[in-house]
């Protein structure tokens, strides 16, 4: 699939952004962004003000009744957040039996939005070519557009916070039993949509370390070590929040003509303060390594992301530098993997 916005600039260059880093005296704002400040804030407070409202209403009048928990919901709630999401193995991902030179790791992809299941295979397929390594699938399937986008948007505020979509229920399950093998790392490779399903889901895990009241200091301490196995990598990042406090490595990776991450990942900072969820969070990326190109656009998990790493974006990226079977520094420019080159 082409970009809509036309085709990516020949050199782009990586900047590394550092996400604790502050600056020694913080530079004063332009007059435009103050009057564009002062415009808008109003209007997107209402706008959260009334979502709040509508999450109190709703989780009053499920969990505050006599006896309610989160799995007390009404025919509407479970259809609402049924879908046909799926795990797919190695056989079902490549279609037979795949070589694993790497039995002691487990890769997983999340998909975005609009994404069958054999597109979806397709990245996999992708991953294990320039990677080595196989892939399966956590498939968050489309219901088109519309409903997709809406999902993005109930997943992103955090409007309905009563339960939790299919997805990141199936994935946090799956987490859950794959965590406690003998696997000595996990890595989650997330796209679009699949960077809030990600994202959400070790929201659930930090939540968990840190619940003194619900789970014990041993029980605290298992879950922790097994969050530790993670390695997670949000491409074109759309999550509202995302902490890798406890995963041993995460990175952002986000082309700056990606309108997906720029209402994410990439947001204004000067205007990430003032979108905030119906928890009253701003949106936030913290304990990560943040990786931008400047000069590419486009959305598109391979053609954007995956396929101009072979033209030396994200150079500084640890799928580049520690996964990659080929060296992009030894690499010469018509040299590409059959997979992405499709």
């Amino acid at each position: 699939m082409k970009s809509i916005f036309g085709p990516k600039q020949p050199e782009p260059m990586v900047k590394m952004v550092k996400p604790n880093e502050a600056p020694v005296k913080p530079k004063k704002k332009s007059w435009v962004a103050t009057i564009f400040k002062a415009i808008t804030r109003p209007f997107l407070r209402l706008i959260f003000l009334v979502l709040a409202i509508l999450d109190t209403v709703i989780h009053s009048s499920f969990l505050d009744k006599r006896g309610g928990t989160k799995a007390d919901r009404s025919w509407f709630w479970n259809q609402l957040y049924e879908k046909d999401e799926a795990y797919y193995n190695y056989e079902e991902v490549y279609g037979g039996e795949v070589q694993n030179d790497h039995p002691e790791e487990l890769w997983i992809h999340i998909n975005g939005i609009l994404n069958d299941a054999d597109a979806a295979k397709d990245t996999c397929k992708v991953i294990y070519e320039m990677f080595g390594r196989p892939c399966k699938l956590l498939h968050n399937p489309t219901d088109g557009p519309i409903l997709d986008l809406l999902e993005c948007f109930v997943g992103k505020t955090g409007l309905l916070r009563l339960g939790c979509t299919g997805p990141r229920k199936l994935l946090r399950n799956i987490l859950r039993e794959e965590m406690k093998k003998d696997y000595k790392k996990i890595v989650l490779i997330a796209h679009s949509q699949g960077t809030i399903i990600t994202g959400n889901v070790i929201a659930d895990f930090n939540d968990m370390i840190e619940d003194e009241e619900m789970y014990s200091a041993e029980e605290r301490g298992d879950i922790q070590q097994n969050v530790s196995k993670l390695e997670v990598y949000l491409l074109a990042g759309a999550a509202h929040y995302v902490s890798g406090k406890y995963v041993s490595h995460l990175e952002c990776l986000s082309n700056r003509g990606d309108v997906v991450a720029v209402l994410g990942h990439i947001f204004p900072n000067n205007l990430k303060g003032i979108w905030r969820n119906t928890r009253g969070n701003g949106i936030r990326y913290e304990h990560c390594k943040d990786l931008v190109e400047y000069s590419n656009w486009g959305h598109t998990c391979t053609d954007h992301y995956f396929a101009p790493m072979e033209k030396g974006s994200f150079s500084e990226s640890k799928l580049v530098t520690d996964y990659w079977l080929k060296n992009p520094e030894r690499k010469s420019e018509t040299e590409t993997s059959p997979l992405v080159s499709k």
